[in-house]
This record gives structure tokens, sequence and C-alpha cells, in this order.
């Protein structure tokens, strides 16, 4: 006997699975803070995807370390190998109007080999086995201009940090830019003490890092200018492809 099929009545809703609908990840925002306003910025951040995108990551940072340290820009007017690494990304500011490069940073995981500044001091044994990212070759434009745009790369940085499970950030500054660090809740690793980084001209950093997860509870009082930027404003400018992020580093 031949089952007839029975049709569910037009005015009854059907109940779906939405989360079989996602093809991508859900990224939740890692801030305890709701968003109180949108601001439109006068460039645009995002992945490197490309060698065009790498050609203008280079470039700005090459002629930002030029301004500070003539010597290492130079060197740095080409790419380095660590920026070809599959678990690494780089993440780009370009104006809107032309598309200049004006400003970047690398994001270098510790996920194949380790951290750089590893094989320029050991850190304490409490780190062994941790997902941990330094934040280098930070470069910005100069002047007003500039001290936005580094704001909106340590968005997208942390935002990235954050949504990919790191545990910690690092990043490594000469004296000029500890005080940036400090001001932006970082841990000084050693207590004042600096470190001559063989890939930085054998000039003396300190070692700074956060836990991710502890941004949104440094930050409020910390640096409240940059949590409202970073927290409290939505920048659709801000545009992270997660799809590449989570290809380079997995999802925690």
């Amino acid at each position: 006997m031949r089952r007839t099929r029975r049709y569910r009545p037009a005015d009854r809703k059907v109940k779906i699975d939405t989360t079989r609908l996602h093809t991508k990840p859900q990224v939740l925002r890692p801030y305890a803070s709701s968003v109180e306003a949108t601001e439109l910025l006068p460039f645009r951040v995002r992945v490197v995807t490309g060698p065009q995108d790498l050609a203008k990551a280079v470039e700005i940072r090459s002629t930002a370390y030029t301004r500070h340290v003539p010597e290492v820009g130079a060197v740095l007017r080409v790419a380095e190998p660590d920026d070809y690494r599959s678990d690494v990304l780089s993440i780009l500011a370009e104006r809107k109007a032309d598309g200049r490069p004006l400003g970047s940073v690398r994001v270098q995981s510790n996920l194949t080999q380790p951290l750089r500044i590893e094989g320029e001091t050991q850190l304490p044994s409490s780190y062994k086995g941790l997902r941990l990212v330094e934040f280098m070759r930070l470069g910005v434009e100069n002047g007003d201009p500039g001290r936005m745009v580094f704001s909106a790369l340590v968005k997208a940085g942390f935002e990235i940090c954050h949504a990919a499970g790191f545990d910690f950030i690092f990043a490594a500054g000469r004296r000029s830019v500890a005080t940036i660090y400090r001001s932006m809740a970082f841990d000084d690793l050693l207590g004042g003490r600096t470190v001559a980084l063989s890939y930085a001209n054998r000039l003396p950093h300190g070692i700074f890092n956060i836990p991710v997860d502890e941004v949104d509870q440094r930050l409020p009082t910390r640096n409240p200018s940059l949590y409202r930027f970073m927290a409290r404003t939505d920048h659709p400018d801000i545009n992270i492809d997660y799809d590449t992020v989570f290809s380079a580093f997995g999802r925690q």
C-alpha cells in the first residue's frame, strides 16, 4: 500500500535548526560594555591576504622604523621570512581615499615555533604550554593621524587574539614605546630591565605582556579613552576576515 505524504498546513511554523545554517563560526564581542556609538574612520583596517597587501605593510613598517632606527628601517624594506608563515597574520591600515598604507602590525603566534622574544630571553615556566602571541613590527604614520591608526590596530589585534583563544599578548618596546604599553595595562615582564634584541639592531627593549582575558577588566581604569574607542564604539571600517584568522590560528 502506498503511503500518503502528509504536508504541514501553511499556517503552522516550521522549527528550523538554525545552528546548521551558519557556515562561519560566530565571534562574540570580547567586551562587557555595550556599544554606545558608531564611528566611521578615514581609513580601513583588515588582515593582509596577498602580495599587494604585504607590500603595503612592508612599506609603512619600513617608513615608521626609519624615523627612529634608520638601520632597522633599511633592513625592513623587504618582507621577512616570518611574514610568510602559516601561523602568522599581519594587519594593515590603509587610507580610504587612495589606499595608501598608514600602519601595520604582525601578529605572530607560538603555534608552530617559539615567539621571537623566546630566542632573546627565557620566559618563566608558567607560560609553558599556553597559546601565546607577539605583536611585532608595529609601525604607523607619524603625527595625530598615526595615533588613531595605532588604536585601531590594537583593537583589531586584541579582538583577533580573543577570538582565536590566545592566553597572553607579548610585545617588546624601546624606552619611548614602553610608556605606551604601560598605559595600555601591559605588565613589565622584566621589571624594568631590558634585552638587546638581535632582530632590532641590538637595541635595548623591555618585554611586556597582558592576559587576553583581562584586557576588558584593566583598560577602563588604566586607559579610559582607549577603552571607549575599543569597547564602546563600533567601527565598521575595522573589518576582520575571521575565516582567515581561524585558518591561521584555529580557535579555542
